[in-house]
């Protein structure tokens, strides 16, 4: 690892303590039942809902998985994709109905070039979205580089042993970790096929917002 990336990590350590330094007048009450304030992703998830993203219930659920359709709402929302919207005459995918509570977000995701829904073998499009679907995290990990325009960064290249040089999401994965968007597992690993959970992706939105 360079000097020039072991600087650049430690000002992402210290933006990402100012940042929720910063968020401290916020994030002063437990808004969920179930993410106490000493939770690991209690200021990520606080920020979220301070803009918007996220609305107040009574509990959170930080440790479930998300399914796409509500993955996609997290990010449009965040960047605020449905400003100036206008919903297609026909739904872009065939398992995404036009009278769907998401169908607004997964086309708003269609048009910012976020999403373009699943491919077959020979990565042609299938015309399917998979709104059910649960996210995985290197699909989530694309997903958020895409939404936020966060410039490619391969170097230094990956040093996760489960991110292959010719995995298919390599350079979203390698990208938000030298962007300081994400960290792996304690024991080396990104875990690019686990589901993503709610805390996980509220961690990764907030920081895709301000890549370092």
């Amino acid at each position: 690892m360079n000097l020039v990336f072991k600087l650049k990590r430690a000002v992402a350590v210290i933006a990402t303590f100012t940042l929720l330094a910063s968020n401290a007048s916020v994030a002063i009450a437990q808004t969920f039942n179930d993410v106490a304030t000493d939770h690991w992703a209690f200021d990520y998830i606080e920020q979220l809902v301070d803009e918007g993203v996220f609305d107040v219930s009574d509990n959170f659920r930080p440790n479930d998985p998300l399914n796409r359709a509500e993955l996609v709402k997290i990010v449009i929302t965040a960047i605020d994709g449905l400003a100036g919207y206008a919903a297609p005459a026909t739904p872009t995918f065939d398992d995404v109905a036009a009278d769907a509570w998401f169908y607004d977000y997964v086309e708003a995701a269609v048009q910012l070039g976020v999403v373009a829904g699943y491919t077959d073998a020979a990565g042609n499009l299938t015309g399917m979205f998979g709104p059910g679907d649960t996210v995985k995290r290197a699909d989530a990990t694309k997903i958020l580089v895409n939404a936020f325009n966060v410039p490619t960064t391969l170097t230094p290249a990956s040093s996760f042993p489960d991110v292959s040089s010719s995995a298919w999401f390599y350079s979203y994965v390698t990208t938000a970790y030298n962007q300081s968007i994400l960290d792996g597992y304690s024991n080396g690993n990104f875990g690019p096929v686990d589901p993503v959970t709610r805390a996980q992706v509220a961690k990764l939105t907030v920081n895709a917002q301000n890549p370092v």
